[in-house]
């Protein structure tokens, strides 16, 4: 073979000998990802490099990105040509120095073919980890077994439970790497490759190497502190990580398979990655074309420094975006200022952020009283008081303000958005951006489109959504839109569980026990009964004139807001904010049961979860049949992201069709046929699926 031929062995890897170094280069877009073909040429090139008797071997990839992970969509389907582990045996084994060269992200099986090499070197951008976990899984290819002999139990196990990626530079620390070299792919690794050669340097096979030892007690403590969930992984993962000090390679690996192939069977992992693909599925709407261009935004303004206002500014100003934050009077900027000022303090006492970013992140908001400042705007967010009439009065003074195309935006709740552009005339920019609290730190984001957003807005605030870590969900307007239409199903059967027998703990600690993040009255406590409590008043519903709602409204007319007044539900500690059960709660709930004639009864944990989970079942069904939800996995996507439902549980939908849609029909006609409540009443697509024996899930597109 000439010195210099490359040649192509399968559609992902080419093959190439520079004097004494066989380079092998994976181009496999968008993320490199381990493919049937990634593998069998891996395998493919190896062979050749061997036949050339070269002194070397340098892999690395094409693109953007080094291995990325596996290709997940091969998941479930039978296995064609040589597996990972077999790949990564081929490596190690390999009779001369194997090196790797990474650059931008090296992950699962990447990081695994990574660390079967006999040297590692990495550009400085590159991050390293095992995210297998977030997925549901343990690393199926050595990763739990050699990530401890290269770099400590303790370290290893922090990074594969966490599924966290390391820097370049942590991973040259804890020895993960061998060297840091210039972003210059091949280049920087050939020299690489050339200065081990020229220093003789030899096979260096990481099974060869011996995990550290621990403290005695150290695996069984860890394993007293892991919480059950619905998910096999973690557990798995100790265990794998234990055996690694304890036997060799082979039987470590052999462990390690069977318990990946395990958690990818589970039901925990396939929600997960349910969730996965649904997140970014969502980026993706039907109705606009991939040509639309987003309109640039590069300066953002936002109307209101209270809570959410506060929150949001810091969405984008941690972005690195200069945000003009706006309010009426000085007082209140200075309260907001503050409290800006406090939430990025808590962030760097938890390590999140340094004090460089932080007074950097500060230097990013102007506060102004004057809209004037935010004529050159390319964003407006309007997020002050949850009324009609005030964010009406604020989009009559923007339209006069804002230059033409500025995309103007609220973060209204549940109001109708419709109403709100229609003040403007120029509806086709008006949008809204129904941001989560705390807003700096929720991951959710319902971009809410009118009936007239201009497609370029929409997709705008879908990207300027990802440049600022949320999670964007497009969906249409009514009455809270997605989440909260879906809550108040869920918040009112909390509330007849109440009446008709439950104690707020026992609804609480059911659903949580289920999986939720929190049970429906903690979380009432923890956002301020009050929200919910003025909503209905301008709706025109008079306090105590409904029985579902007669126990809040007196709450918060006795002063019993929620965490923020000391005491709703529940009462609460003024320092830890810790909560205690409040037997004057208990008897106001008897007193409203008496007064509606519920009588009381013994309910059952199966009951509370039925009647919660049904009721975000049907509601989510209800949304799609009407097209406020492109899909039904964008449902999932928001109650994953912004209501605490367990991932690995999937979502509302997804779990709709693990139950069975017929079986799902079936619950809830029994409990409209037992409690003579519309609301049981099975959505039209339910009972149109079910007799077509399909699932929610083939309406994904």
């Amino acid at each position: 073979m000439s010195t210099n031929a490359t040649n192509t062995l399968t559609a992902a890897i080419c093959y190439e000998r520079r004097g004494k170094i066989g380079l092998i280069s994976i181009n496999n877009p968008p993320i490199n990802a381990i493919s049937a073909a990634v593998r069998e040429g891996l395998i493919s090139a190896l062979t050749r490099a061997k036949a050339d008797k070269v002194s070397s071997v340098l892999i690395y990839c094409m693109g953007k990105t080094f291995i990325a992970g596996a290709d997940i969509t091969e998941f479930g389907k039978p296995q064609t040509g040589p597996t990972l582990p077999e790949v990564i045996s081929a490596i190690e084994e390999f009779p001369v120095p194997v090196i790797a060269a990474l650059h931008g992200n090296a992950l699962g099986g990447g990081l695994e073919i990574a660390m079967a090499a006999h040297y590692r070197c990495a550009a400085q951008n590159t991050k390293l980890g095992l995210p297998e976990v977030t997925l549901g899984l343990v690393p199926g290819s050595g990763g739990t077994q050699r990530l401890p002999r290269l770099i400590g139990v303790e370290k290893a196990l922090a990074m594969i439970s966490s599924g966290k990626a390391i820097s370049a530079d942590e991973a040259l620390q804890c020895g993960l790497i061998d060297q840091i070299i210039a972003a210059s792919l091949p280049e920087s690794g050939i020299a690489y490759a050339k200065e081990l050669i020229d220093n003789g340097a030899k096979v260096r096979p990481t099974s060869a190497l011996i995990a550290s030892p621990v403290d005695e007690h150290f695996f069984e403590n860890k394993k007293n502190s892991l919480k059950p969930t619905g998910i096999l992984a973690p557990a798995y993962i100790l265990e794998l990580i234990e055996l690694a000090t304890k036997t060799d390679i082979h039987e470590g690996q052999r462990v390690e398979r069977e318990r990946f192939l395990e958690c990818r069977s589970s039901a925990g992992s396939a929600a997960l990655r349910h969730i996965f693909l649904a997140e970014r599925a969502c980026t993706k709407l039907p109705d606009i074309a991939p040509s639309v261009t987003p309109r640039p935004i590069n300066k953002v303004a936002v109307i209101g420094a209270g809570t959410m206002g506060g929150g949001i500014a810091m969405c984008f100003a941690s972005a690195g975006f200069p945000v003009t934050l706006i309010e009426t009077a000085q007082e209140n900027l200075n309260r907001g200022l503050d409290q800006i000022e406090a939430n990025y303090n808590q962030s760097v006492k938890r390590g999140r952020l340094s004090q460089d970013q932080l007074a950097k992140a500060i230097s990013n908001i102007k506060p102004s009283l004057q809209y004037a400042d935010i004529a050159d705007a390319d964003l407006v967010i309007e997020a002050t008081f949850e009324n009609m009439d005030v964010k009406k009065a604020v989009f009559s003074k923007l339209v006069e303000v804002c230059k033409p195309n500025c995309i103007l935006a609220t973060n209204t709740s549940y109001l109708d958005v419709n109403t709100i552009a229609d003040v403007t005339g120029r509806p086709q920019d008006v949008i809204g951006a129904h941001f989560f609290s705390p807003a700096n730190i929720m991951k959710l984001l319902e971009v809410v489109r009118t009936q007239k957003t201009a497609p370029e807005v929409v997709m705008s605030v879908m990207v300027i959504a990802k440049r600022i870590g949320k999670v964007a969900v497009a969906v249409g307007v009514c009455h809270g839109f997605v989440g909260n239409r879906m809550f108040k199903a869920y918040a009112r059967q909390a509330q007849l569980l109440l009446l008709e027998g439950c104690t707020p703990a026992q609804v609480d600690t059911v659903i949580q026990t289920w999986g939720m993040a929190m049970g429906p009255l903690a979380v009432g406590d923890l956002a301020g009964i009050d929200i919910s409590y003025r909503s209905r008043r301008d709706q025109g519903i008079c306090s105590g004139s409904i029985a579902e709602f007669a126990l809040p409204d007196l709450l918060v007319e006795m002063g019993r807001l929620g965490q923020k007044s000391g005491s709703g539900y529940y009462n609460y500690e003024p320092e830890t904010r810790a909560r205690k059960n409040d037997q004057s709660v208990h008897d106001l709930i008897q007193s409203i049961a008496n007064q509606w004639c519920i009588t009381r009864r013994e309910i059952s944990n199966d009951e509370i979860i039925d009647r919660l989970s049904l009721a975000l079942i049907n509601e989510g069904a209800h949304i799609l049949d009407e097209g406020i939800a492109a899909r039904p996995s964008d449902i999932d996507v928001v109650y994953v992201n912004g209501y605490g439902f367990p991932r690995w549980r999937g979502g509302p939908m997804y779990l709709a069709d693990k139950i069975g849609l017929d079986k799902v029909v079936r619950k809830l006609e029994i409990l409209r046929e037992q409690t003579g409540d519309t609301c049981w009443e099975p959505a039209k697509l339910l009972h149109k699926l079910a007799a077509t024996s399909q699932t929610l899930s083939s309406l994904n597109n």
